[in-house]
């Protein structure tokens, strides 16, 4: 079943300065950031088309007429489709997302432009569909998280005992636009709504991911990405 099932649109979120690089992104914005030669977002959409995608969502910003560029270049001849959308606002995840979400799937999946994980997607998009939640989102154990998991509802929960593991969130989602009609205020960040007003009142379902995902948020995560994800294809 997993073979046939179709995977919903994309939407990247690669609109970020990247100011934890310094002098790196004076030029180049992030998601263009050379990882072995090629940019950092050639790896990330052939992950994605790997996993099955073929529908793309770009929210953009900082030098986006570059990253523009580079899009025109890598669907040129590809039987795949993209948008553009631009954040005009720049002022986080959050209204990057609410101000165009007249113009997304009424599904899709929601992920960082400056991180890859290694995940069975249509596995985890079909528990999302079976599940009674309108979202779905990765969580990593960590010891700094504050969010916990109940194993038999399958649910995040605000994490409330010292002895419960602890989680953090990912980054990677499967969402409905319909969890959009709940929102009363504007936030900074897609995560504060979820986590804030719409746990309090919805489920929000999870999955695991197992390994921290290879990022280039810094210097030390470049370093990270560069030794170990092509090292473990």
């Amino acid at each position: 079943m997993n073979k046939k099932l179709n995977l919903p649109a994309c939407l990247i979120m690669a609109g970020g300065r990247g100011l934890r690089l310094g002098s790196i992104t004076k030029s180049t914005p992030k998601p263009l950031v050379k990882i072995n030669n090629k940019p950092y977002l050639e790896y990330l959409l052939k992950f994605l088309i790997k996993s099955g995608f073929k529908k793309f969502y770009f929210s953009l910003s900082y030098k986006n007429n570059k990253i523009q560029k580079f899009l025109k270049l890598f669907f040129f001849k590809k039987n795949l489709r993209y948008k553009i959308l631009i954040d005009k606002k720049r002022s986080g995840t959050f209204s990057a997302c609410y101000d165009h979400v007249s113009k997304l799937d009424k599904v899709f999946f929601y992920t960082n432009a400056d991180e890859i994980s290694k995940l069975n997607l249509k596995k985890i998009y079909l528990n999302f569909r079976l599940s009674k939640a309108k979202v779905m989102c990765g969580l990593l154990e960590s010891k700094n998280g504050k969010f916990s998991i109940d194993n038999k509802e399958l649910i995040i929960k605000l994490s409330s005992k010292k002895n419960q593991k602890a989680y953090i969130d990912c980054g990677f989602k499967f969402i409905n636009k319909e969890i959009f009609k709940q929102v009363k205020k504007k936030y900074i960040k897609i995560e504060d709504f979820i986590y804030g007003d719409y746990l309090k009142k919805n489920r929000v379902n999870y999955f695991l991911v197992k390994k921290k995902p290879y990022r280039i948020d810094t210097a030390l995560d470049i370093r990270r990405t560069k030794n170990e994800l092509f090292k473990n294809k």
